[in-house]
Protein backbone atom coordinates (compact mmCIF):
# COMPACT_ATOMS: atom_id res chain seq x y z
CA UNK A 1 0.00 0.00 0.00
CA UNK A 2 1.22 3.74 -0.58
CA UNK A 3 0.77 6.17 2.22
CA UNK A 4 0.01 9.44 1.69
CA UNK A 5 2.91 12.25 1.87
CA UNK A 6 4.75 12.23 5.87
CA UNK A 7 2.34 9.66 6.98
CA UNK A 8 4.37 6.95 9.41
CA UNK A 9 4.23 3.17 9.63
CA UNK A 10 4.52 3.00 13.65
CA UNK A 11 3.68 -0.55 14.46
CA UNK A 12 4.27 -3.65 12.42
CA UNK A 13 3.58 -7.26 13.93
CA UNK A 14 2.71 -10.20 12.94
CA UNK A 15 -1.19 -9.92 13.27
CA UNK A 16 -1.16 -5.40 13.16
CA UNK A 17 0.00 -2.71 11.12
CA UNK A 18 -0.87 0.46 12.32
CA UNK A 19 -0.20 3.76 10.54
CA UNK A 20 -0.28 7.46 11.33
CA UNK A 21 -0.22 10.85 10.21
CA UNK A 22 2.00 11.94 12.53
CA UNK A 23 5.01 9.62 14.33
CA UNK A 24 3.70 8.46 17.60
CA UNK A 25 5.38 5.32 17.88
CA UNK A 26 7.05 3.75 20.68
CA UNK A 27 10.48 5.12 21.04
CA UNK A 28 13.13 2.33 20.87
CA UNK A 29 15.51 3.45 23.11
CA UNK A 30 13.31 4.18 25.99
CA UNK A 31 10.18 2.42 26.05
CA UNK A 32 8.54 5.48 26.85
CA UNK A 33 5.56 6.91 24.39
CA UNK A 34 7.32 9.87 22.45
CA UNK A 35 5.71 13.14 23.19
CA UNK A 36 2.43 14.03 21.27
CA UNK A 37 3.27 15.96 17.93
CA UNK A 38 1.34 19.38 17.15
CA UNK A 39 -1.39 19.70 15.08
CA UNK A 40 -4.03 16.79 14.16
CA UNK A 41 -3.39 13.35 14.23
CA UNK A 42 -5.30 10.34 12.56
CA UNK A 43 -4.34 6.68 12.77
CA UNK A 44 -5.10 3.14 10.69
CA UNK A 45 -4.90 0.39 12.40
CA UNK A 46 -5.26 -3.10 9.91
CA UNK A 47 -6.11 -6.01 11.97
CA UNK A 48 -5.98 -9.64 11.71
CA UNK A 49 -9.41 -11.12 12.41
CA UNK A 50 -10.40 -14.74 11.91
CA UNK A 51 -13.68 -15.00 11.40
CA UNK A 52 -14.86 -10.92 11.52
CA UNK A 53 -17.68 -10.11 9.83
CA UNK A 54 -19.76 -6.96 9.13
CA UNK A 55 -22.80 -7.94 11.32
CA UNK A 56 -19.78 -8.02 14.24
CA UNK A 57 -19.10 -4.00 13.74
CA UNK A 58 -23.12 -3.39 13.52
CA UNK A 59 -23.75 -4.93 16.54
CA UNK A 60 -21.10 -3.51 18.68
CA UNK A 61 -22.21 -0.16 16.80
CA UNK A 62 -25.71 -0.78 18.23
CA UNK A 63 -24.27 -1.89 22.04
CA UNK A 64 -22.31 1.76 21.43
CA UNK A 65 -25.55 3.38 20.96
CA UNK A 66 -23.24 4.68 17.65
CA UNK A 67 -24.50 6.40 14.61
CA UNK A 68 -24.05 4.49 11.57
CA UNK A 69 -23.64 7.27 8.64
CA UNK A 70 -22.29 5.02 6.19
CA UNK A 71 -22.66 1.31 5.73
CA UNK A 72 -21.72 -0.18 2.08
CA UNK A 73 -20.05 -2.35 -0.09
CA UNK A 74 -16.93 -1.74 -1.63
CA UNK A 75 -14.55 -3.45 -4.24
CA UNK A 76 -10.96 -3.19 -3.17
CA UNK A 77 -7.65 -4.11 -5.46
CA UNK A 78 -10.28 -4.69 -7.97
CA UNK A 79 -12.10 -7.81 -6.79
CA UNK A 80 -11.81 -8.20 -3.42
CA UNK A 81 -15.14 -7.81 -1.29
CA UNK A 82 -15.43 -5.40 1.81
CA UNK A 83 -17.80 -3.26 3.88
CA UNK A 84 -17.00 -0.01 4.80
CA UNK A 85 -18.86 1.30 8.03
CA UNK A 86 -18.50 4.90 9.12
CA UNK A 87 -19.99 6.05 12.49
CA UNK A 88 -20.01 8.70 15.13
CA UNK A 89 -20.29 8.08 18.83
CA UNK A 90 -19.42 9.53 22.26
CA UNK A 91 -16.69 7.68 24.02
CA UNK A 92 -14.95 8.98 27.24
CA UNK A 93 -16.55 12.20 26.51
CA UNK A 94 -15.42 13.07 23.23
CA UNK A 95 -17.52 12.91 20.04
CA UNK A 96 -15.72 11.19 17.51
CA UNK A 97 -15.98 9.49 14.36
CA UNK A 98 -14.72 6.62 13.22
CA UNK A 99 -14.50 4.01 9.53
CA UNK A 100 -14.19 0.17 9.80
CA UNK A 101 -13.64 -1.71 6.88
CA UNK A 102 -14.34 -5.16 7.22
CA UNK A 103 -12.58 -7.91 4.73
CA UNK A 104 -13.43 -11.24 5.49
CA UNK A 105 -11.98 -12.92 3.06
CA UNK A 106 -8.60 -11.90 3.92
CA UNK A 107 -9.30 -12.00 7.86
CA UNK A 108 -8.11 -8.01 7.64
CA UNK A 109 -10.23 -5.38 9.95
CA UNK A 110 -8.65 -1.61 9.41
CA UNK A 111 -9.94 0.90 11.33
CA UNK A 112 -9.50 4.53 10.88
CA UNK A 113 -9.72 7.14 13.57
CA UNK A 114 -8.69 10.22 14.73
CA UNK A 115 -6.20 10.37 18.17
CA UNK A 116 -7.82 12.50 20.51
CA UNK A 117 -5.34 15.48 21.97
CA UNK A 118 -5.96 15.70 25.95
CA UNK A 119 -8.96 18.49 26.18
CA UNK A 120 -10.28 17.79 22.94
CA UNK A 121 -13.98 16.83 23.13
CA UNK A 122 -15.08 16.66 19.33
CA UNK A 123 -12.43 15.34 17.37
CA UNK A 124 -15.24 14.55 14.72
CA UNK A 125 -14.53 17.13 12.14
CA UNK A 126 -11.10 15.94 11.82
CA UNK A 127 -11.86 12.31 10.78
CA UNK A 128 -14.07 14.07 7.67
CA UNK A 129 -10.43 16.00 6.89
CA UNK A 130 -8.82 12.95 6.46
CA UNK A 131 -10.69 10.54 5.14
CA UNK A 132 -9.56 11.13 1.59
CA UNK A 133 -6.24 10.30 2.74
CA UNK A 134 -7.91 7.28 4.62
CA UNK A 135 -9.62 6.19 1.62
CA UNK A 136 -6.14 6.26 -0.65
CA UNK A 137 -4.54 4.38 1.61
CA UNK A 138 -7.28 1.62 1.26
CA UNK A 139 -7.74 1.86 -2.14
CA UNK A 140 -3.84 1.49 -3.03
CA UNK A 141 -3.80 -1.75 -1.02
CA UNK A 142 -3.22 -4.90 -2.62
CA UNK A 143 -4.07 -7.96 -0.94
CA UNK A 144 -3.24 -12.15 -1.64
CA UNK A 145 -5.13 -14.68 -2.07
CA UNK A 146 -8.28 -15.49 0.47
CA UNK A 147 -7.39 -17.21 3.53
CA UNK A 148 -7.93 -20.61 3.39
CA UNK A 149 -9.71 -22.94 6.45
Amino acid sequence: MELPDGWYLFEEEETRLSISNQDIGISEVQGEPTERPEGDTVAMFFTYERSSIPDDWRDLLEDLDAEIETDRALRLAGDVPATQIVYRYETQGIITREMAVVIPSRSIVLLAQPVPAPGDDDVSDIFLEYLDDFMSVLESAEFGAPVQD
